[in-house]
């Protein structure tokens, strides 16, 4: 099964069976009847064949997760008998948008440079939804499991929605009781991507969507909890980030009992997303498992 599994890995990350089966020096007809057995040793199918692009399966993204790491495990090994020494080296490049960036990359990237001193490393703060196969990124941080079955993806951090406001703000304006009730208020908003302007409650079995117009809107939380400090409306931010304001009392939870999203999905969790080309690079499995290890506690 290991042979299949390398040229499983193969197929996913050159993007055809064409192409894997010119890495490799095979008649394209050699690698999918190779692909064909792995499957049926498997009993599932992996792979959607298309004429525009190959797709992952469900269980062809997480067989595909587990062979690159039993495949790197077994280099590991290799290479642990013929260069111990071999450091990480090389450049890695990091989009995330600003608030998960400011607070908590910015102060770890130089510990994980300390560690593996020949890498350079690129962080972007854009706020943007990156596409990570027409990019010169290597690995994504953003909110939400992403939809394209291409991309692999690993949970960092869990967090939940809150919705805020300084309590000079609430006690100058009408009672907030229910959701519909924001349309009287002004609200701080992300002004992209656009759906963000609705905003998602839930309380028990009950759903609200509410239709919110920034007053003041930005491309980044910050921008958000600082505005909010100042009274100048309520804001829709990730729990994670605002924790300070909230346990100092600069900041009051509003609706506490509504749990409430930018999403209709209601996942707030934060992912860590690579495509899987990004993902055999050595400097970017070493990314990863060091993100991974410093916020454990948050997962």
């Amino acid at each position: 099964m290991l042979e299949g599994m390398v040229h499983f890995v193969r197929v996913v990350e050159a993007g055809s069976f064409s192409a894997a089966a010119q890495l490799a020096g095979m008649n394209p007809s050699s690698v999918t009847r190779r692909i064909d057995q792995l499957e049926a040793e498997l009993g599932a199918r992996l792979l959607v064949r298309s004429t525009r692009r190959l797709q992952l399966t469900p269980q062809g993204e997480q067989f595909y997760s587990q062979c690159v790491d039993i495949l790197a495990s077994v280099e590991n090994a290799r290479q642990s008998f013929r260069q111990p020494n071999v450091d990480i080296q090389g450049s890695i490049a990091v989009t995330t948008f600003d608030t998960l960036g400011r607070e908590t990359l910015v102060p770890l990237l130089p510990e994980f440079r300390a560690m593996y001193p020949e890498t350079r490393v690129s962080l972007s703060l854009k706020n943007q939804l990156v596409d990570l196969y027409d990019s010169p990124f290597d690995l994504g941080i953003r909110y939400g499991k992403p939809t394209d079955s291409n991309l692999i993806c690993r949970p960092l951090i869990k967090t939940s929605g809150v919705l805020l406001a300084s309590p000079k703000y609430l006690v100058s304006r009408p009672a907030i009781k229910a959701p519909e009730d924001l349309h009287q208020h002004d609200c701080l908003t992300f002004y992209r991507p656009r759906q963000f302007a609705w905003w998602h409650f839930r309380n028990g079995s009950e759903y609200r969507k509410i239709k919110v117009v920034g007053s003041l809107s930005a491309d980044g939380g910050t921008p958000l909890i600082m505005w909010c400090r100042r009274g100048q409306g309520i804001a829709l931010v990730s729990r994670n980030f605002a924790e300070k304001e909230i346990r100092e009392g600069s900041l009051s939870v509003v609706l506490p009992q509504w749990t409430a999203a930018l999403s209709e999905l209601d996942d707030a969790s934060i992912y860590l997303v690579w495509t899987p080309a990004a993902g055999r690079k050595p400097i970017v499995r070493a990314m990863i498992d060091f993100l991974v290890q410093k916020l454990a506690s948050d997962l």
